[in-house]
């Protein structure tokens, strides 16, 4: 979430933590967020987890644990948390499936907001590079975890470099009933 481009991602991701919360990109993500939080119905729960080679929920200590949406003074902590989240490292999907998977009761909607494929599964690759045909097998395997009749609504901001991405991504929504998004850069 550091760029749309190869060239920025790999400019920034070697500057301050600052400066990584500031990118264009990242900002649109936290503002996704926001939108999409201000549109659920007052009566239902949320959780909101941010991933990169591990995850976490937004607010700490609320894991495997649904928040009520009409508690606006944690829905303001929440959103307040994440601004505290530096987009580094890989992404592992596997990982925050698996975090979903495990969620009692299960989710009756999940709304992803990404970039592209995963970078690694449950394991460090061994090599700092990774080839898009084995991001793709990393994704494979992650959705074999998701917890099933669950839709998964994408929001996929793309990447140069990622060419299954937007394929793969659009086959996951449209397999579980989910919808699939690929926002202009203006959005929301």
């Amino acid at each position: 979430m550091l760029g749309d481009e190869l060239i920025k991602v790999i400019r920034t991701r070697n500057m301050s933590s600052r400066v990584k919360r500031d990118t264009e990109k990242w900002r649109r993500a936290v503002s996704t967020v926001s939108w999409l939080t201000a549109q659920f119905p007052q009566d239902s729960q949320y959780q909101i987890y941010t991933f990169n080679t591990g995850f976490r929920a937004a607010i700490p200590g609320t894991e495997d644990r649904w928040l009520n949406v009409d508690d606006r003074d944690q829905l303001d902590k929440a959103m307040k948390e994440l601004d505290k989240v530096v987009p580094d490292e890989g992404t592992s999907l596997e990982r925050v499936f698996n975090a979903i998977n495990g969620m009692s009761p299960l989710p009756d909607n999940i709304i992803l907001i990404t970039d592209g494929l995963p970078t690694q599964g449950m394991k460090k690759p061994r090599g700092t590079t990774i080839s898009g045909k084995a991001r793709r097998d990393l994704f494979r395997r992650a959705v074999k975890v998701l917890p099933k009749n669950v839709p998964v609504n994408v929001i996929l901001a793309p990447m140069e470099g990622d060419p299954f991405a937007a394929s793969e991504f659009w086959k996951l929504a449209m397999e579980t009933q989910g919808s699939f998004l690929a926002p202009s850069r203006d959005w929301p």
